[in-house]
């Protein structure tokens, strides 16, 4: 957890990993201790487990005794047909063998905080299946996984052709979410929904055997380097599983691939003359002398997106971009061509 001043004003800065499975899923067999000593050793502040129809690792003792992690036991839901995976937190209700409307609809109904989970997955090799999103109308979500490392690095796999290199460099493969899942995002915000993107791991441990031997491989440990979602929370509120929670719903945080580089001193955010500033997930009324500030800590393309539409690009580690009318704007950062780092849209109105 860092202190961050953005515009006079100051947050708390936790990093952490969305979607993973633990021993309590019945396609994962992981310990949750082990998970969290992971997690611990990659400095995370907080994480979350999403195992399939069940949030029986709240029981877990290892999950009641630890004080330094903050860990969100959610559970990942699907239909009959198992699509449409849907990750959800703050309830306590798990729907079973009902149809993708149907339990959206529901939980929307309830105080449930919910993410649509790997809308768009591809497949290079018919060996694996994909889990799809299979009404894009069917959106009374909070927000939307546009970056899935496994489901990415799956998509890509080939076993005959390509197995042993994804095996053994497994980030090398895992550049950047998908434009499908992008668009569809910018779809929704566009229509006026407001919805949030987190970025995920959906770490199981992956095995597998040959010749009498076990290889782990995609472990936690090696995830948690990989795809976070950094949330910024107001100095003046608490810090917990709640305010973590609300910062992903409603944006105010951004997507990062530690691969890429840490963003130990990335800031953005737009500001005006008139001494309004706003962050991600935020609004902000339009005047002129508008800008979209950044900085980072290497230099990387950063490209401005409003309203889905790239407008704007520069090659720095710092700089600003003028916002010369309304919109939905975020940023997309780029280094050695991997995706670095994902924003949430301000919405200047």
């Amino acid at each position: 957890m860092k202190n961050k001043n953005i515009f006079n004003k100051k947050y708390f800065e936790l990093t952490g990993c969305v979607h993973n499975h633990s021993e309590y899923s019945f396609d994962s067999q992981v310990k949750l201790s082990k998970i969290i000593i992971a997690a611990k050793k990659n400095e995370l502040d907080y994480l979350t487990i999403n195992d399939h129809h069940t949030m029986v690792a709240r029981e877990d003792d290892a999950v009641k005794k630890e004080n330094d992690l903050f860990i969100i036991i959610g559970a990942e839901i699907n239909d009959p047909q198992k699509n449409n995976h849907f990750l959800v937190f703050n309830t306590n209700e798990i729907i079973q063998g009902k149809e993708a409307r149907e339990y959206i609809q529901r939980y929307a109904e309830s105080d449930a905080i919910c993410f649509a989970a790997h809308p768009f997955e591809k497949r290079a090799s018919k060996r694996f299946r994909k889990y799809i999103w299979t009404d894009k109308k069917n959106d009374d979500f909070d927000g939307i996984e546009i970056w899935n490392y496994l489901s990415e690095w799956l998509g890509k796999l080939n076993p005959i052709l390509n197995g042993i290199f994804f095996i053994l460099f497994p980030s090398l493969f895992v550049k950047k979410p998908l434009r499908e899942a992008l668009d569809y995002w910018d779809e929704l915000n566009n229509a006026g929904k407001r919805r949030s993107a987190i970025g995920s791991v959906d770490a199981h441990s992956e095995k597998i055997v040959k010749f009498g031997i076990k290889l782990e491989f995609l472990t936690h440990k090696i995830l948690f380097r990989s795809i976070r979602t950094n949330v910024l929370i107001p100095e003046e509120a608490q810090i917990d599983q709640q305010n973590i929670l609300k910062a992903l719903k409603n944006g105010n945080s951004y997507i990062v691939n530690y691969k890429v580089g840490n963003p130990y001193d990335f800031y953005a955010g737009i500001a005006s003359s008139k001494d309004d500033s706003a962050i991600f997930g935020e609004e902000l009324s339009f005047t002129e002398n508008m800008y979209f500030y950044f900085r980072l800590p290497k230099i990387a393309r950063v490209k401005l997106y409003r309203n889905g539409k790239k407008i704007a690009s520069k090659l720095d580690e710092k700089g600003r971009f003028e916002i010369k009318q309304k919109g939905n704007y975020r940023l997309e950062i780029y280094r050695f061509g991997y995706g670095w780092i994902f924003t949430n849209n301000i919405y200047i109105i």
